[in-house]
């Protein structure tokens, strides 16, 4: 009995002891930032413009392009996602299509940002913009929103669907009236992580849209933008020794645009399940 209970417990350590670590890691990079990184964060350097050694730009430009990707990436994901589930067989296209996005998933960032600057920068005359951003940020994102959407919707039950069809209601009813509102926790969080996902991404605006200094905001889809990871990236080639403190309060910043989204996503999440309990 004693070695029974032994053994239970080296498990149970064993199991536990991966997820400390994670959360460990976590907190220490989170610590070492701040600890660089606040001294250096102060309402001026947030609301200044870059001329002035603020941010301010990059912070907009940083949510402008976030909100482009959201907009373009979501309803192609999400309807991806209910096309894969809810109206394409289940043969081989499917598997093939599955198959493809979970391929698009594990491409490199940079492969992404030389696709984007070769086929919407040049090929399509879009030069560096923010509209090229959006869409290869879109490209980037879009397999992480089809795959936790498919999930999603996956785990409505079927008994649902079966009590909707039975009332005599049509497909596109069912999915509107029933399948989306109680996938909806999973959805919201799909995107949000999606999008926080591409948050911090480099390489793929690279080559794309962004720019280290400009006068303003962008006006207009087709200007470049300023933008965090960019303005990080920047300052450690160009002058690391002389702008390290001023590169951690950036890294900061973005990481608190990165968490903010993540738990905008659990509260989503948390809503959503209260309000369609089953």
């Amino acid at each position: 009995m004693k070695a029974k209970f032994v053994k239970e417990k080296t498990i149970s350590f064993l199991l536990a002891s991966p997820a400390v670590i994670l959360l460990l890691a976590f907190l220490s990079i989170l610590l070492f930032i701040g600890v660089k990184g606040l001294p250096a964060v102060n309402w001026k350097m947030l609301t200044s413009s870059v001329q002035n050694g603020g941010i301010f730009e990059a912070i907009v430009g940083t949510l402008y392009l976030l909100t482009g990707t959201l907009l373009i990436a979501t309803p192609l994901g999400v309807a991806t996602a209910l096309y894969l589930v809810e109206y394409a067989p289940k043969g081989r296209m499917n598997r093939i299509i599955t198959q493809a996005m979970n391929n698009l998933a594990g491409v490199p960032s940079i492969v992404f940002g030389l696709f984007g600057y070769a086929f919407f920068c040049r090929f399509l005359g879009l030069g560096i913009s923010l509209l090229s951003g959006w869409l290869t940020l879109a490209c980037m994102v879009l397999p992480i929103i089809v795959r936790g959407s498919q999930e999603a919707l996956r785990m409505v039950p079927k008994s649902f669907r079966a009590a909707a069809e039975a009332l005599g209601a049509p497909k596109w009813r069912v999915i509107k009236d029933v399948v989306l509102p109680t996938a909806t926790p999973g959805l919201a969080t799909s995107i949000i992580l999606g999008i926080s996902r591409v948050a911090g991404e480099t390489a793929a605006i690279l080559f794309t849209c962004s720019v280290f200094l400009m006068k303003g905001l962008p006006s207009t889809p087709f200007q470049p933008v300023m933008v965090l990871t960019y303005q990080l990236y920047t300052l450690l080639v160009a002058s690391p020794s002389a702008s390290f403190n001023r590169a951690f309060a950036i890294a900061l910043v973005l990481l608190g645009v990165v968490v903010i989204l993540n738990i905008l996503a659990y509260l989503m999440r948390v809503h959503y399940r209260k309000k369609w309990k089953w």
